[in-house]
């Protein structure tokens, strides 16, 4: 994580610590400065819908693509369940069958 002196962060200082080595700040420190800066006043709401935003941004197209596969998923067996064309079991019963399944 990046730190900026100690929050809250002092712009007039120019110095930046990026696992805990300080140097001057160039331009996109500054930037990025900025954006920290201007994220914390953001509700928490807010900076939970940034960071969704930013970790994607992070991701490859494959695995965007695979999260929202395994969601549609999810849904459907949500609704299968929720019909009742998919049988649930309760977790206790699941353990004990899987227990008896291994012979403990």
């Amino acid at each position: 994580m990046l730190y900026v002196n100690s929050p809250p962060f002092d712009p007039g200082t120019r110095m930046l610590a990026l696992d805990g080595v300080r140097g001057e700040l160039g331009y996109s420190g500054m930037r990025l400065a900025k954006a920290q800066e201007s994220g914390m006043e953001l509700s928490a709401g807010e900076r939970a819908e940034l960071l969704d935003w930013l970790w994607d941004g992070l991701q490859s197209p494959g695995v965007l693509e695979l999260q929202e596969q395994w969601a549609a998923e999810a849904e459907e067996r949500i609704d299968a369940v929720d019909r009742g064309e998919l049988p649930a079991v309760d977790g206790p019963t699941a353990l004990e069958d899987q227990r008896r399944s291994f012979g403990a």
